[in-house]
């Protein structure tokens, strides 16, 4: 219960800073053309929505003792590429919009892991019909990553830097609600030990402000 709180904890510090800033994203209605965001090439709206997401999946760790499947919970804000033009300019250009999230995941009966992440995630092209977009995605990403070290019965934890990649399918549903799939690993980038872990997940999120 304590595992999953602060894992909440994380996505409520995240929507209280988007509560007191929150991008506009709106343009003028004449817009300076050096000003204006460059279009994006898959011709993504501009407006696109600020996504507030949670997820539940299986996964595993990749260290001795681990490997079982366990549960991963998580939660947090897909800025897509629209929105996410407002304080980066190239990711609408290139399609890709940023994912910031916070994710508990157990490793084994003693193990798990807490990690607040960023993802830099790139969209394909739509294969939606009617209003409902259907978008493959492809993504990189750093996270603070809290991961307790295997045999020694949770009691000793290491603090690191890890990178991530994932892959998945979302949909868009009438520019309102998402449903997201994908895959996801990660590995540990510091510490005295190598630990890599992947998980599959679902999520549902839903257009921020409420």
């Amino acid at each position: 219960m304590l595992r999953s709180a602060r894992v909440f904890a994380c996505l409520a510090i995240i929507l209280a800073v988007l509560g007191s800033a929150r991008p506009a994203v709106a343009q003028p209605d004449r817009p300076n053309p050096r000003l204006t965001p460059p279009p994006s090439r898959l011709n993504q709206p501009y407006t696109a929505p600020i996504l507030v997401f949670g997820e539940f999946g299986l996964g595993a760790g990749l260290s001795d003792g681990q490997g079982d499947l366990e549960t991963t919970l998580g939660g947090g804000v897909i800025f897509r590429p629209g929105a996410s033009a407002s304080f980066l300019d190239f990711l609408h250009a290139w399609d890709c919009g940023l994912v910031l999230q916070a994710q508990h995941q157990d490793l084994s009966a003693t193990d798990d892991l807490l990690s607040a992440d960023g993802l830099v995630r790139r969209y394909f092209r739509d294969r939606g019909r009617g209003r409902t977009e259907v978008r493959l995605f492809a993504g990189a990403g750093l996270g603070a990553t809290r991961i307790t070290e295997p045999g020694t019965g949770g009691v000793r934890a290491e603090k690191a830097l890890s990178g991530l990649l994932e892959a998945g399918q979302e949909w868009l549903v009438d520019a309102h609600w998402c449903f997201v799939l994908r895959g996801q690993y990660r590995v540990l980038l510091q510490g005295g030990h190598h630990h890599a872990t992947w998980q599959a997940t679902a999520a549902v999120g839903l257009p921020f402000p409420f």
